[in-house]
């Protein structure tokens, strides 16, 4: 059933601008309970736990918005994953349909009706936390990715979210550690990072926004978009009137500065319409902090019932059923399959091709490790979990390259593990990098390590660094001295074993670098 503005209660309304967001058994039951008086807008539905999702859903007789993040596709789909960089490497539009269909249909059918995305961040700095997560540093490009994903959604009955809002190209913090700061001006920003959701809103394909914890100097000094009006009333005079969620207030950026209880009250003032709570605080405790801000006067009635009709809109669009849902077909899974092939790609010095010339016998390999330090040579390497397997790019040369020097250095070497590596490298005449780095929060950088840099611009100085196949972020190699070839795979598993048959010639090279990087 819909529910009807009219009709509801103060506690009701207050619900609407509320998301749960943790799940012990008491938030769970408390939860249910929220349901079952019709008083929750919003679910971030733990959607690795079916059984909890079902409980949910079953208490609920209206269509209370079920969404999380699936930036890189839905988790439980078990489909090739893929992040925005290694698809706009691509640049393939069937790809990106296929990416989206694989979310909107599999998201769907396990209990979600919406996510927060696509992400609209404009990427021209080496950005914490964002790198991989952007489509370009391009804001047309931007627009013309996002687009078809949003649209894709959009068919399905699956509510998007542009983030994050108003955007800071020029912010090098993580805003999961810190507040960031911008000095960007909103004439700036309506030229640049505000573009994308302009386009998509004239569209029609901007149903919600994800604001930013990121102070925006020249517009507001004071406070964080995600908690100032003049930010965000700068895409309301846009024409845009969907709902806009914060993004979470369990970032250092917020509670450092603000404390929770306060950013609730002041994030709703500011015009958010639902509040992303501290997931560190059970879901009754943050939901009376919540209460306590409107019975202090905080949240005002005429901006709770704002609020109110806005998240009514956006259930009455994930209740309505889609004219033509999409499909997911072998093709749509072959397209995925194939992002990790497709999108590595060679930054070529004029001259160079990404095939190594010349004798096995005569290249070093030197792979970076995420595991722990060993004898460097020809070692054994325990596997450690996530995305980056040394494992498979050793595997890889040793059947690409046979007779070629293989050895592994640690992201953080010792002085001892640097001499053994340089030692290995003087016998032989051409040297090639397998070097990584990660991006997820509350990291801090998404460089490599100053160890490993160090080793590398030391070794170029020999003339002898041929290479350097990067996998993470592309603005890691701007600390590295030139290198005439750089082969990059992006944060995907399977492009790492793809990059090394590029250098053997097995492939070739058809992505194109989403960013623009100044490299030496």
């Amino acid at each position: 059933m819909l529910l009807k503005f009219e009709d509801m209660t103060t506690e009701q309304k207050l619900g609407m601008v509320f998301c749960a967001r943790r799940f012990q058994p008491e938030d769970v039951d408390f939860i249910i309970e929220m349901l079952k008086k019709r008083a929750l807008g919003c679910i971030q539905v733990p959607y690795m736990q079916p059984d909890i999702i079902k409980k949910l859903l079953d208490a609920a007789d209206y269509p209370v918005l079920c969404i999380n993040d699936t930036e890189q596709g839905f988790t439980p789909a078990n489909l090739p994953r893929a992040s925005l960089a290694s698809l706009s490497a691509c640049d393939n539009p069937e790809y990106f349909k296929s990416f989206a269909k694989g979310i909107a249909v599999h998201a769907k059918a396990a209990g979600l009706n919406g996510t927060w995305g696509p992400v609209l961040d404009i990427l021209t700095v080496d950005a914490p936390c964002k790198v991989g997560r952007c489509f370009s540093s391009d804001p047309e490009k931007i627009v013309e990715k996002a687009a078809i994903i949003a649209q894709v959604f959009k068919d399905n009955g699956f509510l998007s979210t542009g983030k994050h809002f108003p955007g800071g190209t020029d912010v090098g913090y993580d805003t999961h550690m810190a507040e960031g700061v911008s000095n960007l001006t909103e004439e700036e920003l309506l030229k640049q990072d505000i573009y994308p959701y302009i386009e998509l809103n004239k569209r029609g394909l901007l149903p919600c926004i994800m604001t930013t914890h990121t102070v925006f100097k020249n517009i507001d000094p004071d406070y964080p978009a995600s908690l100032s009006k003049k930010c965000i009333d700068i895409i309301r005079k846009q024409g845009f009137d969907g709902v806009a969620f914060t993004d979470s207030l369990a970032m250092m950026g917020i509670l450092q500065k603000y404390g929770e209880e306060n950013a609730y009250g002041l994030a709703v003032s500011a015009g958010n319409d639902i509040v992303l709570p501290n997931l560190r605080t059970s879901v009754k405790d943050a939901f009376n902090m919540f209460v306590h801000q409107y019975e202090l006067g905080i949240i005002t009635d005429e901006r709770l019932d704002e609020a109110t009709r806005r998240v009514l809109k956006a259930m009455e669009f994930v209740a309505a059923e889609p004219a033509n849902p999409s499909e997911f077909t072998e093709q749509d899974f072959e397209n995925l399959k194939n992002v990790s092939r497709d999108c590595v790609t060679a930054v070529l010095d004029n001259g160079v091709n990404a095939k190594l010339d010349g004798k096995n016998e005569d290249k070093l390999f030197i792979v970076i490790t995420n595991g722990p330090a060993g004898d460097l040579i020809e070692q054994e390497i325990s596997e450690k979990p996530g995305w980056y397997s040394p494992t498979l790019i050793g595997k890889t040369i040793e059947a690409e390259f046979p007779g070629a020097g293989l050895g592994f250095l640690p992201e953080f070497p010792t002085s001892g593990e640097n001499e053994k590596i340089l030692t290995l490298a003087s016998n032989y005449r051409e040297v090639i990098f397998m070097t990584y780095c990660d991006s997820p929060c509350y990291l801090g950088t998404d460089s490599m390590t100053k160890r490993v840099e160090a080793v590398i611009n030391c070794l170029s100085l020999s003339g002898k660094v041929s290479t350097v196949c990067h996998f993470g972020s592309p603005y890691a190699l701007k600390s590295i001295s030139h290198i005439k070839r750089k082969i990059f795979g992006y944060k995907n598993k399977e492009s790492q074993k793809y990059a090394v048959e590029v250098l053997s010639g097995k492939l070739e090279a058809k992505g194109k670098l989403p960013y623009n990087v100044e490299f030496q």
